[in-house]
């Protein structure tokens, strides 16, 4: 009985999420207007509304866009879009960007998930579109999550121009419905193209934040209280920590297997840091423990050799300071995407990869040997650069710049 009202619930979900997003849904009835229609803009502004989030992957390529548009035209007002309670406005304002939040859940596939998505659906609908009506903006950026979907379909039925960004090789579900109200899908992964209008598609890579490279070694040894004269591992598993990265780096710390010439900047994350800190060894430690890094630019100038998931703008990253890494997939990202995203640094010799299945019998001998060789190491930051698209989030300013352009004019 329960897995046959489960089949319902999914059914019911699947209809109703195409209604909405083609406009079916009574709620969502109402007429495509003319862009602004009836609305007075101020024209010496160009507005960018940003809708993406949920997680940092889907949040930061749309605050690196924003960055970039404010680089290119200083007349630029972004605002970003994110879910009531959610991480999105705390990111946003460390970049001086103003935040408005909606109601809405991820979707949970099960029958209360639906049910609680479908819920919060036309709550969050009416928030973005009053959101759009208040701020008017010249064009849509979505950057996928389930945070997109709602502000997305209502600048459709405003006729307002959509720009989508998509991160991954294996697009979320949210990206891929959306995509069709697109003027463009701006990828990183070729392979994302096979579930996207691919006329739409343009491969520029995944958008950087314009002052990554910046930061220079010397400045940023010192500010995380690093020896200078010792090589650094840095160690990133994520926001809130990964405890399979965390529980094999803390066994070799500890049975003393890193080498005297180096040294660590390990990010534990928030969830765990209490209790891996205190089991730490600090006669066998060298370096520095976080429980979040901050200036991740920074951190990577420190860096020789990286271990790190393989989120998509963390790849993206790697490769534009063209670091060597081991990588080891979260195991339950949608669709083992991300053993899909590292699968081209593999095949280029710019990482390896390790599946958290076997980081217990592979993790040692993988970076005992990377650790005593700079030869590999150097191998491998080469292939890391050759992947490099530092200029993705440029030339998708660019284009929203000259959409922009066309709708003022017109």
């Amino acid at each position: 009985m329960l897995e046959l009202w489960r089949l319902i619930a999914v059914g019911l979900f699947c209809r109703y999420w195409n209604d909405c997003i083609s406009g079916q849904a009574n709620a969502l009835a109402a007429p495509l207007l003319p862009a602004n229609q009836g609305l007075v803009t101020e024209k010496s502004q160009h507005r960018v509304l940003f809708a993406g989030g949920g997680t940092a992957g889907h949040l930061m390529p749309a605050v690196n866009i924003a960055l970039a548009l404010s680089r290119k035209d200083k007349t630029i007002k972004a605002l970003f879009v994110g879910k009531r309670g959610g991480m999105e406005a705390a990111i946003v304002s460390r970049f001086g960007f103003q935040t408005k939040e909606i109601e809405i859940a991820g979707l949970k596939r099960n029958p209360l998930g639906i049910i609680r998505f479908v819920w919060n659906w036309n709550k969050g609908l009416k928030q973005a579109a009053e959101i759009i009506e208040e701020f008017q903006p010249d064009v849509v950026v979505g950057t996928g999550g389930y945070v997109s979907a709602p502000v997305v379909r209502a600048a459709r039925k405003k006729n307002i121009p959509i720009f989508m960004q998509e991160q991954n090789s294996l697009p979320g579900l949210a990206t891929r419905t959306l995509s069709k109200m697109a003027e463009n899908v701006f990828i990183a992964y070729d392979s994302a193209a096979n579930f996207l209008p691919r006329e739409k598609c343009r491969l520029v890579g995944n958008p950087v934040r314009p002052d990554l490279l910046d930061s220079q070694r010397s400045t940023s040894i010192s500010e995380f209280g690093l020896e200078p004269s010792l090589k650094t591992l840095l160690i990133v598993g994520g926001s809130s920590g990964a405890h399979g990265i965390n529980s094999a780096v803390l066994s070799i710390v500890n049975s003393g297997q890193i080498p005297s010439g180096w040294q660590l900047l390990w990010q534990i994350g928030q969830k765990e840091f209490d209790s891996v800190s205190a089991a730490i060894d600090r006669e066998k430690f060298k370096g520095k423990y976080q429980p979040f890094i901050h200036n991740m630019p920074g951190a990577y100038a420190t860096a020789d050799l990286i271990i790190s998931r393989a989120g998509a703008m963390a790849l993206a990253e790697i490769a534009a300071w063209g670091l060597p890494s081991i990588l080891i997939p979260y195991p339950f990202a949608t669709g083992d995407h991300q053993s899909l995203n590292a699968r081209e640094f593999v095949e280029t010799g710019a990482a390896e990869v390790i599946p958290e299945s076997k980081i217990g019998i592979r993790l040692t001998p993988a970076l005992t040997e990377l650790l005593a060789s700079a030869e590999k190491r150097s191998q491998m930051a080469i292939a890391s650069k050759k992947l490099a698209r530092p200029e993705a989030a440029s030339l998708i300013a660019e284009t929203i710049l000259e959409k922009i352009n066309e709708v003022q004019t017109n």
